[in-house]
């Protein structure tokens, strides 16, 4: 049988084997494994001489695994004080026989490691019930008879050490509470004697193999850094261990382990006192400046063992000063702990400094930690003013790009800037908490820092390196997101001068930095003036100047795309924000941007035109970007310093392209059918949507309205003449919705006439996902134009509802169609309450669309009644309430005011299903079991339910108690007296008291 499973094994891990034979091979494997005697003959095949391949035996000792970790209530201890047995057996032949003489093992580390973790299993099995003296078996095997210790063996060992952490020890792995249980009892067995032994004998292995195995050493290192988190540290930390760890600290070989040891030892959690007691018995302080400084500071920065140690110094620097800022605040109040970790605290500052301004960003990074920490305790003495300014220094500093990484990402993927920009966002946390700490240093230096490099510019030109300079806008750049705001120093309402943030934006407009050839120059030149554009509220006298840099190449034309797309949305942002100041400029601007507002579409890379007309690939490439400039335009023609006529031919001069384009295209498509002139026609229309973008809300403010609803009604028929042909392109009808939601707010009620025509065509061919924009649409469009558009929403309320309503009763097909008929109905739901919020509800019970009423509000309780969906029980409840006091006829007659665009009328027969329907699933829903009570969102959907309850009585005051006493609290079998009890609660006043009430009901209904 071991035959046969090492051919399995040789033929399941086979790259050239028959895929038949590997599938059978790679099935008799698994059921070997989990038969229940597997481990049998994998144990003798694992133990057999000759052996068999490695591969052979990994399989046999994942079966033996197997069984000792799931299948142990199968294994009982005879058999595995059997395995136990045999595999000790193998480690006396291995190790301590003739070929444990051996002193170089030929085993593969996959195999000793899986060799030392399936002991350490029957180590967590048995220890200390049946191997109590497991500890001392084998380290009675390292150095039988007294000779030499046995260097196979003690590799071994250590292996086992390490698998007995991770699987007892370890905080990474989550355990369950059998386990988590069985590991306790565990270590404190251990506590009891083993782990003296066991940090005796690292000791002793320590010193001896000192000259003998560099690769022990650091693994016995490794151990005691695992082991101390849950031992007795005095084990460790005593006038044997620490002097030995120092010693090797010393030396190249063991230095990084060493570092990492004592690492752990600080991080050790002890209480405050403890801490700072062991803190100072190390010295560290005093050993971190008496360490090779030559390594320190790198000298020899090409050696990478040296870059390395620094490293890991830096990571026991940080250990170290964030216990004593925990110390520190931990022990306010004891006076003499306080100032003796304040007084360590300064002392490692200088290496603080020193680390976190290395060249290398993961020795800086290793003192984020401290860094962070030391920011709390700071004490704002003048000499702390100097370690904020030292700080601040370094940061910015550490924000620069150094000269082994590129910006725009031109290494391989980029990774090197995407680490770079991952540290930046790191630092900036610091950098703003110095600003906290001292705003005033804080500026004083950011201002100092970026006037002296733009001076510099100003003085050498293009000599100066593009990193100090985009160093310099980085920071200009991110001084306005936690600092003051304002530009301009004032007395009274007199400016008398520039506060530092307007001296710096200033002189950046002033060096005329944008001209840099580097293309990250002007890019944050813009970033800036478009973060800081109110600026040019008190200095108009500089916007020529950006505008300039913004439409020639420096921008909008730039020769990169990345600038070019990224300069075109800035572009919008600071028009938009500064269209007031426009005044003289947009003649220029615009012949400047004519030749960018032409629509080109283009193909991606791999993309064929074949996939183009997707929704998700429609808006990709450089158009995505382009629709800024459109929506920019928009903003600059209607600004009111351009004549009225000059406003028209302007539009004209953009529009009229656009329109051609798409007639074009679409007497091409009449006589071949084209994907790429379908997208283009998209692009066109999108467009024109984005440039009546920047229109003002109903031409408010233009002269010669007339004209301008002229022109564009009639690009609002060609929009429509697009649609009523290609209606079928799903692009092409998001495009038009996407264009018609901008012209209603230019048109305003002048675009009701062409509503129908739109809203039909959009509901005639669309999926489900166009349902759930094309429902907001009407809504938003029901609100404006409430209540001239009733009886347009009339008209569209029933083909729309059976749209709904079709979509909603067919199958999904999948996961994703699932979700999208979820929020369909959610969208659906929310239709129907903005049409009640724009007291529109009348198209409901018109005459037109009676047919479906009742289809309608039976789909309203079932929402209503479905517990998995709380957002949408509680909407539905929202429509329910409305209805009622809409609907429901008033018991004393009283006329309702209100702004309907149908006074509210009493709809025959409601009181009925009121009570049959709203009233039933008001006390069904909470009470199943699926409906948590203590949830936040079930607690408001309680409150609708009150809130329909008391509107009922609002309309039905003497019916709706007389009906809950007689009929229905009587159908659920509750006692007459709950009953008078619960119609008391409802008539209070405060609505409150019978909130509360309800929900303290339904609460003992449930229990």
């Amino acid at each position: 049988m071991e035959e046969q499973i090492e051919q399995a094994v040789a033929c399941a891990l086979s790259s050239t084997a028959d895929p038949s034979l590997k599938a059978q091979a790679i099935k008799y494997c698994q059921d070997l494994k989990e038969s229940q005697g597997g481990w049998q003959p994998c144990l003798s095949l694992f133990m057999h001489i000759p052996k068999s391949t490695p591969e052979a035996r990994m399989f046999a000792l994942d079966v033996v695994e197997h069984a000792l970790k799931n299948s142990y209530e199968d294994v009982d201890k005879q058999q595995v004080m059997l395995i136990r047995s045999t595999l000790m057996d193998y480690v006396k032949r291995e190790y301590t026989g003739e070929l444990g003489n051996n002193q170089e093992s030929v085993e593969p580390s996959f195999l000793k490691n899986k060799f030392a973790h399936t002991i350490t299993l029957i180590f967590v099995k048995s220890y200390p019930s049946m191997w109590n003296d497991f500890f001392d078996e084998f380290l009675s095997l390292l150095a039988p008879n007294g000779l030499s210790t046995n260097k196979r063996i003690t590799d071994l060992f250590l292996r086992i050490l390490r698998s007995i952490d991770e699987e007892v020890a370890s905080l990474v792995v989550p355990r369950g509470n059998i386990e988590a249980a069985r590991n306790v009892m565990i270590k404190d067995t251990m506590r009891n004697g083993d782990v003296q032994k066991l940090t005796t004998a690292l000791y002793e292995l320590l010193k001896e193999f000192h000259l003998r195995d560099e690769g022990i050493v650091n693994t016995c290192l490794s151990l005691i850094g695992l082991y101390i988190a849950w031992i007795d540290i005095s084990l460790v930390v005593n006038d044997a261990y620490i002097p030995l760890l120092y010693q090797l600290l010393g030396e190249e070989a063991f230095r990084n382990a060493a570092c990492e040891c004592l690492t752990e030892i600080v991080n050790k959690g002890m209480k405050p006192l403890e801490k700072l007691s062991l803190i100072q018995y190390l010295n560290l302080t005093d050993v971190l400046g008496k360490l090779d400084l030559i390594v320190l500071t790198r000298t020899f920065a090409s050696k990478v063992s040296d870059i390395h140690f620094t490293e890991y110094v830096a990571k026991l620097t940080n250990v170290l000063g964030m216990e004593l800022c925990k110390i520190f605040e931990e022990t306010e109040g004891i006076t003499d702990a306080t100032a003796a970790s304040y007084s360590q605290i300064e002392t490692l500052i200088p290496f603080l400094l020193k680390f976190l301004g290395d060249e290398y960003d993961d020795t800086s990074s290793a003192v984020f930690g401290f860094l962070g920490s030391l920011q709390g305790v700071v004490k704002l003495t003048s000499s702390q003013r100097e370690l904020l300014h030292s700080l601040l220094n370094i940061i910015v500093l550490k924000m620069k790009y150094d000269e082994d990484t590129d910006w725009g990402g031109t290494d391989e993927d980029g990774e090197d800037e995407a680490e770079f920009v991952c540290m930046r966002k790191s630092l900036k946390v610091y950098f703003d908490a110095i600003l906290v700490l001292d705003e005033d240093l804080f500026t004083s230096y950011i201002r100092s820092a970026v006037i002296s490099t733009l001076d510099n510019y100003h003085k050498n030109g293009n000599e100066i390196d593009w990193r100090e300079l985009e160093l310099a806008l980085h920071v200009l750049y991110l001084f306005g997101e936690r600092g003051s705001i304002t530009f301009v120093v004032k007395q009274g309402n007199e400016i008398v001068g520039l506060t530092p943030l307007g001296e710096m934006i200033l002189k950046m407009i002033e060096s005329n930095v944008s001209t840099y050839p580097h293309p990250s120059i002007p890019l944050y030149f813009f970033e800036v003036a478009t973060r800081y554009y109110q600026f040019f509220d008190f200095r108009t006298d500089c916007i020529p100047s950006v505008l300039e840099a913004f439409v020639d190449t420096r921008g909008l034309h730039h020769s990169s795309r990345q600038i070019r797309s990224r300069s075109w949305y800035l572009f919008l942002r600071f028009v938009k924000a500064l269209k007031a100041h426009m005044n003289g400029f947009v003649d220029t601007v615009l012949a400047s941007i004519q030749d960018l507002l032409i629509v080109q579409t283009e193909l991606l890379p791999n993309e064929g035109a074949t996939d183009i007309l997707s929704k998700d690939k429609a808006m990709t490439g450089i158009f995505n970007d382009q629709i800024y400039l459109f929506e920019a335009t928009g903003i600059l023609i209607t600004a009111e310093s351009v004549s009225p006529e000059s406003q028209l031919n302007y539009a004209e001069a953009v529009i009229n392209p656009l329109l051609s384009d798409i007639q074009q295209n679409l007497t091409d498509l009449s006589s071949h059918k084209d994907n790429l002139s379908i997208l283009q026609i998209h692009h066109s229309i999108m467009a024109i949507g984005s440039f009546v973008r920047g229109f003002p809300d109903s031409l408010k403010g233009l002269s010669h309205t007339t004209q301008w609803k002229v022109f564009l009604n009639r690009v609002t028929e060609a929009i429509l003449v697009v649609l009523e042909e290609l209606s079928e392109y799903q692009i092409i009808r998001d495009a038009v919705r996407f264009a018609f939601a901008r012209l209603v707010k230019a048109l305003g009620t002048d675009v009701l006439p062409y509503l129908p025509t739109l809203i039909n065509a959009l509901l005639r061919d669309n999926q489900i996902s166009e349902l759930l924009d094309v429902l907001p649409f009407i809504g938003l469009i029901a609100h404006k134009f409430k209540p001239t558009i009733f009886n347009t929403i009339n008209d569209l309320t029933l083909p729309l509802v059976e749209k709904v309503f079709t979509c909603l009763n067919q199958a999904p097909s999948g996961t994703d169609e699932t979700r999208l008929l979820i929020d369909l109905r959610k969208a659906y739901l929310n239709f129907v309450l903005a049409l009640f919020n724009s007291r529109m509800e009348a198209v409901f019970v018109s005459e037109l669309n009676q047919p479906i009423l009742e289809t309608f509000l039976q789909f309203i309780i079932h929402c209503a009644s479905d517990p998995s969906d709380i957002p949408t029980v509680k909407a539905s409840f929202n429509i329910l309430a409305r209805a009622i006091n809409s609907w429901a006829s008033n018991e004393e007659a009283i006329e309702r005011t209100s702004e309907s665009v149908e006074p509210d009328r009493p709809l025959p027969g409601f009181e009925k299903f009121m009570y049959e329907h709203i009233l039933r699933v008001c006390f069904e829903l909470p009470l199943k079991p699926e409906f948590n009570l203590n949830d936040a969102q079930s607690v408001m959907v309680l409150s609708e339910i009150t809130n329909i309850q008391r509107a009922m009585l609002a309309k039905r005051p003497t019916e709706f108690p007389k009906y809950l006493t007689s009929v229905w609290f009587p159908s659920i079998q509750c006692p007459p007296e709950l009953a008078e009890e619960y119609i008391k609660a409802l008539r209070e006043p405060n609505a409150r008291v019978f909130r509360k009430y309800f929900q303290a009901f339904i609460h003992r209904s449930k229990s």
